[in-house]
């Protein structure tokens, strides 16, 4: 009624115009829309090496299954890069007896109470998943949990790692996921690598500040010491961070947010990736409120917040939060060379 009334006044050319016009708006909304949802989920945007290299046709089935469980796609794209370089492998079967594109154990698949070695029918099979409590999904609806099936093993990685802690404690989960702290920094080295957003003080640069930006850093992590016990993989939410509950990395992110300046995202945060921050500086140049680097359990594995005089302060699993001598004992011992100022003062 309301087209025969248009063209009744305007005439049924400006009708079909209209209706052209109405088409193209239509058309071109859906393509924003589509390229929107291929680089977002859930506020999770894509950077220009995750264009790169994650495989298109995986985008959306990581995409899908993050917003399945509440977490971030790229973690599960990090995962899968880490593990089987995105299904490359043609055989997926690890050493260890790890199956698929991520690399399950088959009674992690099918649930721990399984007894005996589960054959592939056994973990594919729902009845057994359900009964011994394993993780396995089957996401396609074919009727089998099938490890090496992109789409039921990346929503079943979704499930474990959402159940581990993410999002709230990405490091907690991903250790979960496979107990080796290189195994934690590569995985979040990937993920920070293709999740797009600027970190306050990104990798080369620093930010301009003052003295009173590295007191305060300086004074709220010195409020901490003998306060504070080490806990491996804590500070990374908060309810951790209320309880003052850190390990190296995290305690320094803190210390400097409370200062104003942002070590990039605390659910991520370890040492490797604070070291791409700042700007490197001789050790003969080093000054008050650099970071310091050391390799305790590999290359560049704990962190310290330099305070002149040859002192650092640090938590460490030891003594917590504390002082200790970079110029004696297994701190010099340690000490790799690498300094990094990620503030400047004006």
């Amino acid at each position: 009624m309301a087209l025969k009334l248009i063209a009744k006044i305007f005439g049924w050319q400006i009708v079909v115009v209209l209706l052209v016009l109405i088409l193209i708006l239509c058309i071109t909304i859906g393509i924003t829309m589509s390229d929107q949802g291929s680089k977002e989920d859930g506020g999770i945007s894509i950077s220009a090496v995750g264009e790169k290299e994650i495989p298109k046709d995986f985008i959306p089935v990581y995409q899908e299954a993050a917003a399945r469980y509440g977490i971030p796609w790229t973690l599960l794209a990090a995962v899968h890069k880490v593990e089987t370089s995105f299904g490359s492998d043609p055989n997926m079967v690890s050493s260890a007896g790890a199956v698929g594109h991520f690399q399950f154990m088959p009674k992690t698949w099918v649930g721990w109470s399984f007894p005996g070695t589960p054959s592939k029918s056994d973990w594919e099979n729902l009845t057994n998943i359900k009964k011994y409590g394993g993780y396995g999904i089957d996401a396609d609806g074919d009727g089998k949990a099938d490890p090496y099936n992109i789409k039921d093993a990346a929503y079943t990685a979704a499930n474990y790692l959402k159940a581990s802690g993410a999002p709230g404690d990405l490091h907690g989960a991903i250790f979960a996921y496979n107990h080796a702290d290189w195994y934690v920094d590569r995985v979040m080295k990937y993920y920070n690598m293709y999740t797009s957003g600027d970190y306050t003080a990104s990798g080369g640069t620093t930010i301009v500040g003052s003295n009173d930006t590295i007191e305060k850093a300086i004074q709220a992590g010195m409020s901490l010491v003998g306060k504070s016990p080490y806990s491996y993989g804590a500070g990374r939410n908060q309810s951790q961070i209320d309880q003052r509950l850190f390990d190296c990395s995290s305690f320094v992110h803190w210390a400097y947010n409370q200062a104003g300046v942002n070590l990039g995202p605390v659910s991520s945060v370890t040492v490797r990736t604070i070291i791409k921050l700042g700007k490197s500086v001789s050790v003969m140049d080093m000054q008050r409120g650099d970071l310091l680097f050391f390799d305790t359990e590999g290359p560049n594995t704990h962190i310290g917040i330099y305070l002149g005089d040859g002192v650092m302060l640090n938590d460490q699993n030891t003594y917590g939060v504390s002082v200790a001598s970079v110029t004696k004992g297994y701190w010099k011992n340690t000490f790799n060379g690498s300094v990094r100022r990620v503030v400047i003062t004006k």
